[in-house]
């Protein structure tokens, strides 16, 4: 479905239904494709929900208007125009820092969090500014760069085909501007205001950052109560390489936040 948030046109889709809900947010320049084997596996039990934020495949938006704030504000769009009140808000990636200003924010819409080989500082580093120079300036190799990083698994050549398709259409001015809106983002001083259940979901072999993992457990140990769940045969994206995996997770979780109507 689309809906209208301020100036803009806002993607979304719902799939399932059952006494939980979980809306997953995509990293960066990705698309809600990324979750979609997840989904798939979840949905049978599960509302599961999925979007494009600002700049991402249908969703479509001035470069320039791209922040993260709106990221935050075109999230709880979502929840309103998919009339979700309470819901396990999982974010991917980078964009786990709108998943956790989300919960910062508005507390009481969520039952719980979970953070995807994510992080919620960090986001202004020369290694990244390159990164979105050599975007601009040579976007289809760079892609080819990251996607490689992204999986360091075994057989997924398909699995960087797909994900390569998915940053193509996002393009390559928005894919570079994705990333410096979260120049500024650093949540640290805020993370131990969560009072959500929360949950981090960590792929040991993720090589897209070399403090990547001790971030994931830097993020576990000053949210309070927040689990650190390691995949040690997963790199930067196991909801694509191991979708089945993170499913039975997401599972566990659901059915704890849900309650005995779970059960």
């Amino acid at each position: 479905m689309f809906h209208q948030v301020a100036d803009r046109r806002v993607h979304s889709l719902s799939f399932g239904a059952g006494p939980g809900t979980l809306v997953g947010v995509a990293g960066s320049f990705a698309n809600w494709e990324i979750w979609a084997p997840v989904f798939e596996l979840l949905s049978p039990r599960w509302r599961v929900i999925g979007f494009d934020h600002d700049g991402v495949g249908e969703t479509k938006v001035p470069v320039e208007e791209i922040t993260h704030e709106r990221h935050v504000e075109t999230l709880f769009s979502v929840l309103d125009a998919q009339h979700v009140e309470r819901c396990v808000i999982a974010g991917d990636s980078a964009n786990a820092a709108v998943a956790i200003a989300a919960v910062l924010s508005q507390p009481e819409r969520f039952d719980g969090l979970v953070v995807a080989n994510g992080h919620a500082w960090g986001f202004d580093r020369p290694e990244v500014r390159r990164f979105v120079e050599a975007i601009r300036a040579q976007f289809e190799p760079t892609v080819d760069f990251f996607v490689d990083l992204v999986f360091p698994e075994p057989d997924t050549a398909h699995l960087k085909q797909w994900l390569r398709d998915i940053i193509f259409r996002t393009g390559a001015e928005a894919a570079a501007r994705i990333l410096e809106a979260n120049y500024p983002v650093d949540l640290r001083p805020q993370l131990s205001e969560v009072r959500v259940p929360t949950l981090i979901i960590h792929g040991v072999l993720d090589a897209i950052s070399p403090t990547a993992l001790d971030d994931a457990q830097e993020l576990a140990a000053v949210i309070p109560g927040a689990r650190l769940q390691l995949l040690d045969d997963a790199g930067h994206l196991p909801l694509l390489s191991r979708p089945t995996r993170v499913a039975d997770i997401l599972d566990s979780l659901l059915t704890e936040t849900a309650g005995p109507a779970a059960r």
